[in-house]
């Protein structure tokens, strides 16, 4: 089992490497001025927007049978249950933390970043095929997001049930699901050109997500960075506690390994960029939320191929 380990870890974190260098992209071009904060937002909206709802729109374009169908459901059913129980004990979590820095702190706990990070790593470390899998967790992550995330960055107040169901992953994902529905060879026939140019956007999603991923961490002060035990704190929360707990919660699903792998990956990726996002929007604690998004990014470089090849191991085990 050691060798096992061992043997997925450098699998796993030769993927891993491969990305961050994509992510050095974004990074280095800020830092030389060549991408203003202004672009990197607008890029982000194009990535949200477009990019992420054509991955998920391409991911169902799959063969239609009872069996992916239910591996669908009972996706989104272990990524409800794990959303549930750490939303659960984040509420209590950071009680003695001013207000803004107690929410901002919580969402970056439970809300992983899926689409920036998860995505791309799903797809190199588990293929195409599992992308339909972390499709689904991402339209989960979207109901959860824009409802219990913005009660508490935003309040009661702001929450609004438009808003997410007119938000482009879910309804990305009903058109994908519609389309799966009625058979995508079917789709292919009489809209092929249209297809294609899907699939061509889709494939722009791994750069792009990890440049702009890049470029967001080149904005955060560094001088702090390393300093904050909170943050640190914060991490061993969401890249090594959560992620346990939700494969531990997603334990039953072992018996499918590809559906497994997805939903655990995308639970072990860093606090999501929308902390930062939020926190501007709801006007909360803004650094903290830079911050944690960018420490837990740059230690995931270790603790996401260690959870990933640890996983591997203990499926694979007789």
């Amino acid at each position: 089992m050691t060798y096992n380990i061992i043997e997925n870890f450098i699998l796993v974190a030769g993927q891993t490497v491969t990305l961050f260098l994509i992510v050095g992209i974004g990074f280095f071009l800020c830092k030389a001025g060549r991408l203003a904060r202004q672009t990197v937002t607008q890029v982000s909206y194009l990535q949200v927007n477009i990019i992420i709802p054509c991955v998920i729109f391409n991911s169902l374009r799959i063969e239609r049978n009872m069996q992916v169908i239910r591996e669908m459901g009972l996706a989104a059913l272990g990524s409800a249950a794990c959303y549930g129980a750490t939303i659960f004990i984040a509420s209590f979590m950071y009680r003695k933390k001013q207000r803004d820095t107690a929410a901002v702190l919580r969402f970056g706990a439970v809300y992983s970043n899926v689409a920036f990070m998860g995505f791309p790593l799903v797809e190199a470390v588990f293929g195409k095929e599992a992308l339909v899998f972390a499709a689904v967790s991402l339209a989960v992550f979207t109901l959860f997001q824009w409802t219990h995330g913005v009660y508490i960055m935003g309040g009661r107040d702001q929450l609004s049930a438009r808003a997410v169901l007119r938000s482009p992953g879910i309804v990305a994902l009903a058109i994908g699901f519609i389309s799966f529905m009625v058979g995508y060879d079917y789709f292919d026939s009489y809209a092929w050109p249209l297809g294609n140019a899907i699939s061509f956007v889709a494939n722009m999603n791994t750069p792009l997500a990890l440049t702009v991923l890049g470029a967001q961490m080149a904005f955060s002060d560094y001088t702090k960075l390393f300093k904050s035990k909170v943050l640190y704190g914060a991490c061993a929360v969401r890249l090594v506690a959560f992620p346990a707990l939700a494969a531990l919660i997603m334990l039953p699903l072992r018996s499918m390994p590809h559906v497994y792998f997805a939903l655990a990956t995308l639970c072990a990726t860093p606090a999501a960029g929308l902390t930062s996002g939020f926190s501007e929007r709801y006007s909360r604690d803004v650094p903290t939320a830079a911050q944690l998004v960018t420490l837990s990014t740059l230690l995931s470089a270790v603790t996401l191929p260690l959870f990933v090849a640890v996983l591997q191991a203990i499926v694979t085990v007789p």
